[in-house]
């Protein structure tokens, strides 16, 4: 690939070879003679007595003066001839070793590029011969030194550079411009290749945070702002750039973006009601918007119209449609390679004061989307369609459209200052004396009565306006306290409304208050009725409660004695009894009552434990030996009772018989049969029992008792 030392070589040896030419020799001779010329009518002695810029200027003013000769000419064909064989050499050198995989064309094209880019980067004062691109779209390379030099401004450079060293380039709201930058990126269609560029989002917070603190408000960064920045960014962050880090990147986006604020248009600052150049620039777009398509001023005329309910004009009514496109340049509003392009315009322009392509392409954008607007029926399909249909737009397009109806006043327009308003004479060439005096059109000549007629007619029409102002002062104020007395009527009758329903409200709280005093005194009366009853049930309780407990101390004799029985009678009948007698007078008392520390509930429970252990001692012995020997006795105790009964039966009835036979018996002879029966097994078994007791057998006391 063609380097940078190519092209600088090519380019060096065609300035070496145009140096060292007859024709360069010539040139240079005549020139100084036209600038000893400009010295003498400037009364100037000495060349070095002038300042930088003045040598300048006598310099383009001599160069001015012949380059309408011959030596001109011919130095510049000469340029022309060494420019073209060192940069074919140049080509074919790198074609011969080896470089197939680029065009002579491309390689061409790619020297000359770098070539006119390395003549800008050496003198930036030259930078107004890029006004040759207009209606063009500028390389992306040219582009960026392009923007980079209408753009540059050091001292703000510097300026950034040593805040940011003392840590104080960042706004109080540095936050939020971060957050806003970032939500642009996401939500803005025509930027959503940005998207996901961290870097994008942190360089648009580092300028905007820096370019609010130097504002010193406290109001929000408004959107245009954020918008502004944008075709900027894009640019620094071109792949084809040079890498650089975040911080360079915001370093020369500050400095661009604030020469660019600097540097637009008036329009651009002020709003349009403020600012006369806006409604100029509004009232051209108007005109030439009539001039090319007048049915589409006659639908935009009627949108309007219908959205404000009077009849608007077409300034208007193009004010309320492109406010918003112009106040950002068409950020949001074009594709980005459409929005560059217009950029480029733009920038080219910056140096001549002269020159404004905002209502050509105004007028361009308005034109292009004229079939959509032509189907819309309010201001906000109107703004919808700007929106959605405007980033269709192509390059071409907008560059057909301006070559077609606007070129040659744009052209104009940037090439103003290369019209001398007189001539500059050139004392190498023999011109006949005041020629340029003949070519000049005579203005032409008014008489006394018509300059008096017209005077007349001026000052009438002064008369007729200063009437005017005043009608419409007097109508103003008229106005004015007619809606005074319409604001104190309704605030009048708002008070009264006011009143009225304060007044029903104290009534209705009064009301309220009233019902929730009779409420609570009911409510007192029933809590002291009841508080009366549970006072009463508690004495009946406490009264209860001491019967109980004298109660309990029967039951506890009552309990003693059928241990007693228990311990020397039948377990299995006893037992049960006592736990429910005991269980019957504990669950009448209340829980509450305490004795040494102990419930009611406790006690028996103690004493129930008590029982039990007795109880099992007694039927089951101490260890397994007694309880051993009582099994035994008890087997033989139980057979003997079952011969007692059977001979008791035998006895009684003469034969064995059933519990269910003695039951069919009537009574009263079953009671006195079960007497009998009763009477003659404890018979038997005393009999019995003694008999043991003769022999030394005697297992149980005597005081045995069947139940």
């Amino acid at each position: 690939m063609t380097g940078r030392s190519g092209t600088l070589r090519w380019l060096q040896n065609a300035r070496r070879h145009i140096e060292s030419s007859q024709e360069w020799k010539d040139f240079t001779i005549r020139l100084f003679d036209a600038v000893q010329q400009q010295m003498t009518e400037s009364h100037v002695n000495v060349f070095t007595d002038l300042l930088e810029a003045e040598k300048a200027f006598v310099l383009q003013r001599a160069a001015k003066a012949i380059q309408r000769g011959d030596l001109y000419k011919a130095m510049i064909s000469q340029i022309s001839t060494c420019l073209e064989e060192q940069l074919y050499s140049q080509v074919a050198h790198e074609m011969r070793d080896g470089d197939h995989l680029r065009s002579k064309l491309s390689l061409v094209s790619s020297h000359i590029r770098n070539g006119v880019m390395n003549l800008l980067e050496e003198r930036p004062e030259l930078k107004g011969k890029m006004h040759a691109f207009l209606n063009q779209p500028l390389p992306a390379d040219f582009r960026r030194l392009t923007w980079r030099l209408y753009l540059s401004n050091p001292r703000v450079c510097r300026d950034y550079l040593s805040q940011v060293a003392a840590n104080k380039a960042k706004s109080p709201k540095d936050r939020e411009i971060f957050l806003k930058s970032r939500a642009l990126l996401s939500t803005e269609p025509t930027f959503q290749h940005l998207k996901d560029n961290e870097v994008a989002a942190r360089c648009l917070r580092n300028v905007l945070s820096y370019y609010h603190k130097l504002q010193g408000t406290a109001t929000h960064l408004p959107d245009m702002e954020y918008f502004l920045l944008l075709p900027l960014l894009q640019v620094a962050l071109d792949p084809a750039a040079p890498n650089l880090s975040t911080d360079s990147i915001s370093a020369l986006l500050v400095e661009e973006f604030i020469t660019f604020m600097n540097l637009r248009p008036r329009f651009m600052r002020l709003s349009f009601t403020q600012d006369a150049a806006g409604t100029d620039v509004l009232g051209e777009v108007s005109s030439m918007l009539h001039e090319q398509d007048r049915d589409l001023t006659t639908v935009i005329k009627g949108i309007y119209s219908q959205a404000e309910e009077t009849q608007e004009s077409l300034l208007r009514a193009v004010k309320h449609m492109l406010q918003p496109a112009i106040s950002t340049l068409f950020v949001g509003y074009l594709s980005m390679d459409t929005l560059l392009y217009v950029w480029d315009q733009l920038i080219i322009g910056l140096d001549q004061p002269s020159y404004n392509c905002f209502p050509a392409f105004s007028a361009v954008f308005i034109l292009l989307l004229r079939d959509y607007l032509k189907t819309c029926q309010s201001p906000g399909q109107v703004e919808a369609a700007l929106k959605t249909r405007g980033p269709t737009l192509s390059v071409e397009e907008f560059q057909d459209m301006i070559r077609r109806h606007y070129f040659k006043e744009l052209y104009s327009r940037l090439h103003e200052d290369d019209n001398e308003p007189f001539p500059i004479h050139d004392p190498t060439q023999a011109l006949p004396p005041w020629s340029y005096l003949s070519r000049v059109t005579v203005p032409p000549r008014t008489r006394p009565e018509d300059r008096k007629q017209a005077r007349k007619e001026r000052e009438m029409l002064e008369k007729q306006h200063k009437e005017r102002l005043k009608h419409e002062e007097r109508l103003q104020k008229f106005r004015e306290e007619e809606e005074r007395r319409q604001q104190e009527s309704r605030l009048l009758q708002l008070l009264e409304e006011t009143k009225g329903t304060f007044e029903a409200q104290r009534v209705y709280l009064k009301e309220q208050l009233t019902q929730e005093k009779q409420l609570r005194y009911e409510m007192q009366k029933a809590a002291e009725a009841q508080i009366s009853g549970l006072e009463d049930e508690i004495k009946k309780l406490q009264e209860q409660q001491r019967c109980n407990f004298w109660h309990i101390l029967e039951l506890l004799c009552v309990c003693k004695a059928r241990i007693i029985i228990i311990m020397y009678g039948t377990v299995h009948w006893s037992l049960p009894w006592m736990m429910h007698a005991l269980w019957e007078v504990t669950s009448g008392m209340s829980r509450n009552i305490e004795i040494h520390g102990k419930t009611a509930a406790m006690v028996t429970l103690d004493l129930l434990e008590q029982i039990m252990q007795a109880a099992n001692a007694i039927a089951n012995g101490h260890n397994a030996a007694e309880q051993g020997s009582l099994n035994a006795a008890t087997r033989e105790h139980l057979w003997n009772y079952s011969q007692d009964c059977k001979n008791a039966e035998i006895e009684v009835f003469g034969h064995h018989i059933s519990r269910e036979d003695i039951e069919k018996i009537p009574e009263p002879r079953r009671k006195e049969l079960k007497k009998k029966l009763t009477g003659t097994i404890r018979r038997n078994a005393e009999a019995r029992h003694k008999a043991q007791l003769a022999v030394g057998k005697g297992m149980l006391p005597d005081s045995v008792i069947y139940m």
